[in-house]
């Protein structure tokens, strides 16, 4: 089976920010299936499980701060004997512009305390990103505020717009192999 993490931050405080847009994509692929949230007793994260490529796959949002996303995905994975070739996790990224979606498998952190977290508990880099452009902060703004800042109003219909771009490539990765899925999102 396949796991979906979107990453995020618990609480209404965090729900709208940039550092959240994974939890965001997340949310969108549960809804767009007509699937509800429930709490995974073993681990602790909110799943659901949804069909995207004509598979079934497993959807997952940690309920602990970013930096400790590891706690609750390292054994949601060995409930589920989930590979980290199977692994698909969707995050926010300074280094895209603010719109893009870009995919790859392994790399390193960037110093995202969420995939460090990850990895560790994985023991490996080795598992496939789908990385959600949030652009790089303005002038001097430290990037830890500004990720933890909502997205301004003006770019509600960019995010939706990438939002959905996200949950496009996340069934593009499920049904086709990485470079295929490559080539398709990386030209939108």
């Amino acid at each position: 089976m396949k796991l979906i993490v979107g990453l995020g931050n618990p609480g209404s405080k965090y729900e709208k920010t940039r550092h959240n847009v994974g939890a965001m994509v997340a949310d969108g692929l549960v809804d767009s299936a007509g699937e509800r949230w429930k709490v995974h007793k073993k681990s602790g994260a909110e799943v659901a499980e949804v069909r995207l490529g004509g598979q079934s796959v497993l959807v997952a949002k940690p309920r602990v701060y970013m930096n400790e996303s590891g706690r609750q995905i390292g054994p949601l994975a060995k409930f589920y004997s989930v590979a980290p070739a199977d692994l698909i996790v969707v995050h926010d990224e300074l280094d895209i512009d603010f719109g893009a979606v870009r995919l790859k498998r392994g790399g390193g952190e960037g110093g995202h305390n969420g995939l460090r977290s990850i990895s560790q508990v994985m023991g490996t880099r080795d598992y496939l990103r789908v990385r959600m452009g949030i652009g790089r902060p303005p002038g001097r703004q430290d990037p830890a505020d500004f990720v933890l800042k909502p997205f301004p109003s003006a770019d509600r219909a960019e995010v939706e717009l990438m939002i959905r771009n996200g949950c496009d490539a996340i069934e593009l990765l499920v049904s086709q192999d990485l470079e295929s899925a490559q080539n398709t999102v990386h030209a939108w």
